[in-house]
Order: C-alpha cells, then sequence, then structure tokens
C-alpha cells in the first residue's frame, strides 16, 4: 500500500505521510540519528524554518516565524531496538483493522514512539503561513539519546537557555491532551554478604540468599501504594538483579543489588518515596539479621500542569477545532521529555498520534488519520500562541 492509495489526503498530507515513512525506514538507534536528524534538518529548511542547527550531539533545533519562542515542540528521533519486531525499518502503511485501528496505519520500528510524530511535528508549518506568526515564533526540537535517558538531549537544550513561553510534546497521545505523567525514582538496594570459594558454600555469606526476604517484602509494598486522577496507581517494582563477583567464577557472592523503579504521583515526593524505601529495608535487615543499604540512581520528576491553565485550554481547543469533538485529558504511563522542559519553568502539554500501548512493542503503529489531524492541531495550537 503506497499514499496513492489515500486519495482524501491533500497534497501536503501526503507528503507528511511520504517523509514520516522516510524518518521510519532509517535505523536509529541511541547514539547512532545522525543520518536521521539531517534528513530532519534539510527538510525543515525546505518547509521554511530558519536558524536550523544540528548541535554537537545531534539534536535538532529550528524556528518558524518571527519573535521570540512562544511554543517549544519536542520530540525524540532514537528508538529502541527492534526486540524481535519483524521487518523494523520496513516503514510501511498497512489496514489498520488488525490493530483495531479503522483506516490506514504506518507499522515500524519507531513510528509512534516517536519518529512520525516528529514528521507531525515539523509539518506543522505546511499548514501554516509563516509570515502570519508576528507574535512569536514555533521552536522545533527533536532530540537524541532520549531513551536512555541521556543529558545529551533536551537537558542539554535547557541547559544551553533554549527556553519559549509554553511547551509541546508529541509523544503518543490518541490526540487527548495530556497534563502530565507520574515521577519516578530509580535506587539501589546493595544486600552485604560474605564471599567464599563455590565449592565450600557454608564458609561464605550468600549475599543473593540474604536479598530474598527484602524481594519479597518490595513485592508486598507495591499492593498498598496511593493514586492520582488520571494518573493512575503509584508503582514499585524490581528492574534488575545482579551479584559481586558475577557468576563467571567460583565465588559465592559478596554482594547482591537490586534495582527498583518507584512511580509517584501528584502528592508524593521523590524524598518521600526515598525515605520509604529506606524504612522498608531497615525494618527487613533487622527482622532478617542481613547488612543493606539504599542509594538514589536517578530521579526523573513528575511533570503536571493545572487542567485550567491557558495551554490546556489551547490544547482542548485546537483539538476540537480539528477533529469537531470535544479533547479529553490524561496522564501518560510513562515519562517524556516535556518533564524536563516543566522542571525549567516552561508549562507543558502533550499531543500525539498514536496508541502509547504500542511503544516498544512488536506491533509498534500510528493511525495515518491521526498523524495528518496531529500535525493539524499542531498548526491550529501554534496559530494560537504565536500569531
Amino acid at each position: 500500500m503506497t499514499t496513492a492509495d489515500l486519495p482524501a489526503l491533500e497534497a501536503a498530507e501526503r507528503e507528511l505521510v511520504e517523509f514520516a515513512l522516510e524518518l521510519v525506514s532509517i535505523p536509529s538507534l541511541s547514539g547512532e540519528e545522525r543520518p536521521v536528524a539531517e534528513r530532519l534538518a534539510a527538510r525543515l529548511e525546505r518547509l521554511g524554518y530558519r536558524d536550523i542547527e544540528i548541535d554537537e550531539h545531534g539534536n535538532v533545533i529550528a524556528l518558524l516565524g518571527a519573535g521570540p519562542p512562544r511554543l517549544m515542540f519536542n520530540g525524540h528521533i532514537d528508538h529502541v531496538p527492534p526486540a524481535g519486531m519483524a521487518d523494523p525499518y520496513d516503514a510501511r502503511l498497512e489496514p489498520g483493522a488488525p490493530y483495531g485501528v479503522d483506516g490506514v496505519v504506518l507499522r515500524g520500528r519507531g513510528s509512534c514512539d516517536m519518529k512520525a510524530n516528529v514528521a507531525a511535528g515539523a509539518y506543522a508549518a505546511a499548514f501554516l503561513d509563516p509570515d502570519a506568526l508576528r507574535g512569536g515564533s514555533y521552536l522545533f526540537t527533536a532530540d537524541v539519546k532520549e531513551e536512555p535517558d541521556s543529558p545529551d538531549g533536551v537537558p542539554s537544550l535547557l541547559a544551553r537557555g533554549i527556553r519559549a513561553e509554553y511547551g509541546l510534546s508529541g509523544e503518543s497521545t490518541g490526540l487527548a491532551v495530556s497534563v502530565g505523567h507520574r515521577g519516578k525514582i530509580q535506587a539501589d538496594i546493595v544486600v552485604t554478604g560474605r564471599s567464599s570459594h563455590a565449592s565450600t558454600p557454608e564458609a561464605g555469606v550468600n549475599a543473593v540468599y540474604r536479598a530474598a526476604p527484602i524481594l519479597r517484602a518490595l513485592e508486598a509494598a507495591a499492593d498498598g501504594l496511593p493514586s492520582a486522577p488520571l494518573y493512575g496507581r503509584a508503582t514499585l517494582t524490581v528492574t534488575g538483579i545482579s551479584s559481586e563477583p558475577g557468576g563467571d567464577v567460583a565465588v559465592v557472592p559478596s554482594a547482591c543489588t537490586i534495582r527498583v523503579d518507584r512511580r509517584y504521583v501528584p502528592g508524593e515526593t521523590p524524598q518521600g518515596c526515598l525515605k520509604e524505601l529506606e524504612t522498608l529495608v531497615a525494618d527487613v535487615a533487622v527482622r532478617e539479621g542481613i547488612e543493606a543499604r539504599v542509594t538514589l540512581v536517578n530521579v526523573y520528576p513528575l511533570m503536571a500542569i493545572d487542567h485550567d491553565h491557558p495551554l490546556v485550554r489551547a490544547g482542548v481547543e485546537s483539538v476540537a477545532e480539528v477533529t469537531g469533538r470535544p479533547a479529553p485529558l490524561m496522564a501518560w504511563r510513562f515519562g517524556v521529555n516535556a518533564t524536563f522542559m516543566s522542571e525549567a519553568g516552561i508549562p507543558c502539554i502533550g499531543i500525539g498520534p498514536g496508541n502509547e500501548d504500542f511503544a516498544h512493542t512488536a506491533d509498534e503503529h500510528v493511525p495515518v488519520d491521526e498523524l495528518v489531524r496531529c500535525s493539524r492541531i499542531y498548526a491550529q495550537l501554534v496559530r494560537r500562541l504565536c500569531a
């Protein structure tokens, strides 16, 4: 199936879909985004953007219109590994029925997460008169290494002083308006044992066995966490276990490290979550007679904006004008780069094509109808904020 099989598309819409297919067909694992960045920069020039830049990390920055930046769009151009996805870079159009979608979808790794969405952000220019943007400019950014939470992406742009009055993330929302997402802390719990030769385990204290009661306590604690409207329930899970020395030598492990992922909701704080974890580990350690410590690894801030904020209203109205129906509010289950923009003092919302449940899956896709309408929604939002 090609775009020629989609006769209802206007010329600019057809070009958008073809460009999205082009981007998705180019592998761009984290740290390998340069070919996509160059293709994107060339297209931005053709679309009438100014001050186009690919920085030292590979982030793409461009401006549309005159005046100071009023709206900062962000999307990332890296993607996760294929992970079992058949023909991941054979970007193609397919009937949507097998995916539970009416119409046609664009399938491929990095489609909804999120190179098609980035294409929609760029093509907002095709549905605007740039000369009409006299009140301010549209700041387009597409960053690298989002998947591994690298500081080389949006955090580096913010550190340079790149700012706008408002922020917009293109991560998938199914054209709903996202008002944020849960925050996250990652922490390591290190349980101490005593090494010995593996042929005489009784001479040592196996740290992996010592970790078992802590693992059981973590599993039980996950059931009692709070929840918040739109954001859902806070979560706690173990994402990795390692031992020292590793299993390739005949040594009873002297240390076992448990990596914990704790998602928190409005009303909670990273400090409070860390304190709860420390208390849990201390209680188990005393009860079981073991030695363990908790170390904070990373904090991914919670993102939230008041539901009656003018930017939220502008987003809802822009969606309604393009789709003809009210836009529901939602919160992402995962984290997005707009959280760093929000933390830097830029009020942010999210609007994007596609369903976040298909990100990182073997069935990753984005509905073509949503892709096209989303680009028009972006144009409508730019018109509201920058004209």
